[in-house]
Parts: C-alpha cells; structure tokens; sequence
C-alpha cells in the first residue's frame, strides 16, 4: 500500500510524545556541547588577552626604563666618549635598578660599546635589529605596539626596546633593554587556570607551566603541529582551538605568536577530560532517569524509520554531501510518493549542475563574469569597445622536446607548462580566453592592466627557469604584449558562442609573440613607457608586421 507523507505523518503523531523525549535528550547534550565549547574557547581567547596585557605591561616597564636611562646625563656623557669601558661602566650602574636581562648600547652605526654580563663582548654589529636600526633614524619606541619586538640570542628568547641617544639634537648610539621569556612567565600567563602554557623560541621550549616539561611530551607535540605553527608564525595570527593528542590524552590546543622578530610562540592546552567531566555527569543522570521510555522510542523508530525517516534522512544526507562540494552524490529513490519523486528530481539536479561545472572549466573566468551578469535575460551576439591588456605565450623548442616521445609525455609537459602560466595569470587578475595547441591568449581589463599583464610575464618567465631543472629538454616561452582598444563581446552563431576580443591591439599582440624569441617579452616602446612599476627595458629596435603599414619600435622587457 502507498502512502502519502500526510498519512505517515498522521502514524507518526502517535509516538510524537516519545520522540520528543529523545529529541529533548539530543537537545540538552547538544546545547551543552556547544557552551562548553564556547567556554573553551573563550578561555583561549581570554589567555590571548592576557598575554597581550602582560607583554603591554613588560613592554610599557621597558620604555620607562629605556627613557630614564636614555635621558640621564651622565649615561649620555660616557656614551659620547663612544669608550667601551665608560660604556661598560654607566651599563653596569644603571642596570642595578632597571631589573631587566638584556641591557646593550652601541655607537650611531649600530656597533656595540657595552653589553650587561660581557665586560670584553663588544664591537658587534646590530644594525640588522630592526628595533636598533629603527633608533638608528631617530624613531622613539612605538606607544601602540600590537606585537612585541623579539631578539633570539643563544638558546635565550626576549622582548626588546631600542631608543636613540641623543647629544645637542644629534644621535649618539642606540640604547637596547630587553625581558626574558621563562618558566615564570608561563605560571603567570597560566595563573589560576587548568590552561598549561608551553613557550618555544625555534621550536626549542624555553619555559613551561608544566611541572616536568621535559617528559611531557609537549616538544613532540609541537612537531607534529608544525604545519599550524609555520601558518601562525607566518601570519602572525593565533590558530582556532583544535583538539589533538598528547601521550594518548586528548586536549583542547591553541597556538599563538608570540611578537614579531624571531619565530617564538606558545602552546595552550587543556585535558579535554577536564572540560567534558559536567557534561558527562549530567549525560549520565539524564540517560539513567530516561532509561525506560528510550527502550519504547528505540523500538517505535525501529518500526517507523524503515518507512518514514530513512527517505527523508538519505535524502538530507545527499544534501549535505552536495553542500561540502560532492556533486558526485546519487540518492536512491526508495519509495513512491512525495519523498521518492523529490529524490528523483534532487538526482536530476545534481545531475544538471555537474554537467554545468564540467563547463566552467572551458571558459575564462570574464566569460564566467559575463555569463553571471546576463543570467537574468537572454546572451545575445555582439560586443562592446574597451580598453585592455592581450598577453599571447607561445612555447619554443616544443618540435625539439616532441621528437621520440611518447604523446602522452608530450601532454603531459604541455599541461604542465600552460598550467603554470594560468595560475600565474589568475594571480595577477587576468583571464585565459583560450589555449591554441602550445599557445596561450589571456585578458587583462581594469586599472592598471598593462602593469599586471608585464608582471605576469615577468613571473612567467622566472618559473620557465625554474621547470628546466625537472627538463631534459628546456622548454621556452616567448611572449608579446600589447595595450589599445578592442571589441570583447559574444562571436559565432545563436547556437554556438565564443566570448572573446578581437581587433588590431590584439592581432599585434600575436604578431608580437610570434616575434619572440625563447625567453623574450616583447612590448610596444610607447605602451612600456606609461608603465607604473619599475622594470628593467631592452634595447629599441624598429620591427615590421604583416596587415601594419608603418614600422613599430618594439622594445624588451628584461626584469623587474
């Protein structure tokens, strides 16, 4: 007998009393999840905070320091004798009240007079500290640092602050104060949290919350995240919480830089255990008081399900499937009603948007542009006059690299080459219109698109060298470039479309590249001389093209 959804969900009214029992216990487990989570989460974030204020603190004690010191008159005499032992004298002084571990002064040129601890340790060079050569010209520590400034010296990791000494308006030298990080700064970033702190410079651990560091296993599990710490460190951004493994115990983690400078950050974590113990607490008493009316809801879903939720449940499950990306998915009708015709219908349109997909691969993202812009009416034929960039490549040594091998090896090193070159094109804002055998004929449009098209080339080339050390044969491209009006519209027949430019900016520019030698990028001389970036130009040489009357003086884009 077939049955309507009306008429399965009038049968399912019946047990509507015990399903929500189970749909309440779903709810409270889930909604509790997701408070613990939150919390966890704003645990690290308050951790961050807390850093922040910390390292503001250490910070803003340094620049108090460095500008007592630095103004002081006496410091400033014996620094003005530029004597390493004067120098060594007024650092050792000073240093009494200042409570820091790094306290280093050079001359005007970033050299060493003195540094704390290392009486004969002088005549270094630090201008290549950016704190120190900043001081160098005349620039006071920033009052709104959003990271620290980092100095890795030895095994040693330390926030730094440099400043320039002054004499009658005239820099003198640069005066460095510097706090270690160490165990103690992890007990006070940990407080009275269950969060352990892990701090590492290079990942090497160079202080701890953790009562034996050592053999936590902390130092391995920041190798097998190295992956997240290398996007850390080189966005300078602290990771989302994640949970990971630590000698068979699960733990939430979070990772974050810890200034700029050096590759330093530390490593919080927490047993998931303990944040998860309430919630399995309260799991256990409601599933025991729940007990007997889940065995009744166990048994009418079993007897339900087979006709009601399985349909709708796989049908969902394609959904998901085709939300991740998946238009692979295929849902197999199992009924006849309602939800079977849905699902043979959902098919049908999983169906229809992979064929669409498959078609986007075949078009240059402005026919994508032009297509979604026209999607509420009908494409017509005909095009419009703009202004734009036309890039041909061409490859060169391709008949030499084809003799005695096998076609698929030659397409292989085809796609390879003409894969690169897209992507590099796609980098720079511009669009392949289309691949001719070994010819590539990409647009550019817009601001400054003869800027990007010459960057594009440039990089192209720069890769070329690259991909000879996997060549047994070197493969080169020429390519020619051109800057003028065209016309980009629909071309072809009602039935049959192609959205490309035509026109004599871009015949030239074909000509162009087919005057190209291997690794040449050839321009017109007047369009090279509007460009907005610097490059390196050839010589100018007058040069000759089919269909143009006049000769044209074509010079060579060398490099960047």
């Amino acid at each position: 007998m077939k049955l309507s959804i009306q008429t399965k969900l009038f049968i399912a009214l019946s047990g509507l009393t015990i399903l929500i029992l189970a749909g309440v216990l779903y709810l409270v487990t889930d909604a509790l999840s997701n408070k613990i989570e939150e919390k966890i989460i704003n645990d690290f974030n308050n951790t961050q905070s807390i850093f922040t204020q910390q390292q503001r603190l250490i910070y803003d004690r340094l620049v108090e320091s460095i500008y007592l010191i630095g103004e002081n008159s006496t410091f400033k005499a014996n620094v003005a004798l530029q004597d390493p032992a004067s120098v060594y004298f007024s650092v050792t002084e000073f240093a009494q009240f200042a409570k820091v571990d790094l306290f280093t002064v050079t001359d005007p040129d970033g050299i060493v007079l003195a540094r704390l601890g290392e009486e004969t340790n002088f005549g270094d060079d630090l201008s290549y500290r950016s704190t120190v050569f900043s001081a160098m010209n005349g620039n006071d520590p920033d009052p709104t640092i959003t990271w620290p400034e980092l100095w890795g010296i030895g095994d040693n990791l330390l926030q730094v602050v440099s400043l320039p000494i002054y004499a009658n308006e005239s820099i003198i030298g640069t005066l460095s104060l510097g706090a270690r990080f160490s165990d103690y700064e992890a007990q006070q970033l940990k407080g009275k949290t269950k969060i352990d702190i892990n701090i590492f410079y290079k990942d090497r651990l160079v202080g701890s919350s953790l009562a034996h560091p050592a053999t936590s296993g902390i130092q391995h599990f920041a190798s097998q995240n190295k992956a997240i710490i290398d996007t850390v460190l080189k966005y300078t951004m602290p990771s989302p919480a994640f949970i990971d493994s630590l000698k068979g115990t699960e733990y939430y983690t979070f990772i974050s830089p810890l200034g700029i400078g050096e590759d330093a950050y530390f490593i919080a974590t927490v047993p998931t255990s303990e944040e998860l113990s309430i919630l399995r607490n309260i799991q256990s008493n409601i599933f025991g008081t729940a007990g007997g009316f889940l065995v009744v809801t166990l048994i009418f879903a079993f007897v339900l399900g087979r006709n009601f939720s399985r349909p709708i449940l796989n049908l969902a499950d394609g959904m998901d499937k085709v939300k991740s990306g998946n238009l692979e998915t295929y849902v197999d009708p199992t009924t006849k009603d309602e939800i079977g015709r849905l699902t043979v219908t959902f098919n049908e349109m999983i169906t229809g948007l992979r064929e669409r997909l498959h078609l986007t691969k075949y078009v240059g993202s402005h026919t994508m542009a032009m297509v979604q812009k026209s999607s509420a009416g009908e494409v017509a034929l005909g095009g419009e006059r703009h202004n734009l960039t036309v890039l041909f490549s061409d490859v060169r040594g391709f008949t030499a690299y084809s003799e005695n091998r096998d076609p698929e090896e030659v397409i292989n090193m085809l796609n390879r080459y003409l894969g690169f070159q897209a992507e590099i094109v796609d980098k720079f804002n511009g669009s392949v219109d289309k691949f001719v055998g070994d010819e590539m004929f990409a647009l550019f449009t817009g601001e400054n698109s003869t800027d990007r098209a010459v960057q594009c080339a440039i990089e192209i080339q720069k890769r070329v060298m690259l991909e000879h050390t996997n060549d047994p044969v070197p493969i080169h491209i020429g390519i020619g470039i051109n800057y003028g009006p065209a016309i980009l519209g629909n071309m072809g027949a009602m039935n049959r479309m192609d959205y490309t430019a035509l026109g004599a900016t871009v015949n030239l520019g074909a000509r162009l590249c087919g005057s190209a030698k291997a690794g040449q990028i050839l321009v017109p001389k007047e369009i090279a001389e509007k460009l907005n970036i610097k490059v390196k130009m050839g010589e100018i040489f007058l040069m000759s093209f089919k269909g143009i009357s006049q000769q044209l003086k074509i010079t060579e884009v060398l490099s960047a």
